[in-house]
């Protein structure tokens, strides 16, 4: 690996969304590589597990970067922006942008794993989620046909299957940039075991749709997505394998 991380990482093609895996470590290390405000934010978790799942995320994200504008990971600029702020307010929140430049990113994190997302075809969205084990599910955040497709599944599986559909839709709504302002039930998806697809979105026409929303392999304890807004037909989704982000620069 090259000493800013960069080394063998893919770049983007036309029409491509390319993502990326990795596990989360905390490696104090690495802190060089975020900038101010990502390294207040880190701190501000009190346990190392979850500090370690903001740093690898944030560094995973800023070598991908880097490695696409040819640039230290150290000098990518990241612009929270929130579609529901028309002013600011307090701490910069919001999906992260990269202005100047035609890329279009997004990351997540859950248990053990970290997920970004890059691609210049239209805005993208990626959510990883870790199968937990909970019985008590929040169904209210299914819509209709996804509670009823999921009563059909023996208890058993109900969980893996939630947390599917979970994935699915939050890979949607960050892509939108709706984040959780919207209700997830308005969003309706295809079964778990089907091919993911969005197949409606209550009270929100097009530009919306289409959107082109794919599976992700993220090992048997994680359900993971991506979605990109745009013309679904001319998105290619390609995963890399893992990468690692535990030496330091």
């Amino acid at each position: 690996m090259s000493s800013d991380g960069t080394a063998g990482i893919a770049l983007v093609g036309p029409g491509e969304c390319l993502v990326w895996s990795a596990e989360a470590h905390w490696v104090p290390g690495l802190l060089d590589l975020l900038d101010e405000g990502e390294r207040e934010r880190c701190a501000q978790f009190r346990r190392e597990e979850h500090r370690g799942l903001y740093l690898t995320a944030h560094v995973l994200a800023r070598r991908v970067v880097a490695a696409q504008l040819a640039v230290d990971p150290r000098d990518v600029t990241f612009v929270p922006v929130c579609k529901h702020c028309t002013e600011p307010q307090g701490r910069p929140h919001g999906k992260p942008t990269l202005p100047g430049t035609p890329l279009e990113l997004s990351l997540s994190h859950s248990g053990r794993r970290v997920m970004v997302a890059l691609t210049t075809a239209g805005p993208v969205g990626v959510d990883i989620e870790e199968i937990t084990g909970q019985t008590d599910l929040p169904l209210d955040v299914l819509s209709a046909p996804e509670r009823d497709e999921l009563e059909r599944l023996p208890v058993a599986e109900r969980g893996a299957a939630f947390t599917r559909y979970w994935a699915r839709k939050e890979a949607v709504l960050k892509a939108t940039g709706e984040g959780l302002m919207v209700d997830p039930a308005t969003l309706t998806v295809t079964a778990p075991a089907a091919p993911a697809r969005l197949v409606e979105w209550r009270e929100r026409p097009e530009p919306h749709l289409p959107v082109r929303l794919e599976d992700l392999d993220a090992g048997e304890d994680y359900r993971a997505a991506v979605a990109v807004v745009g013309d679904d037909d001319r998105v290619q989704v390609v995963q890399h394998s893992d990468v690692r982000v535990r030496e330091d620069p």
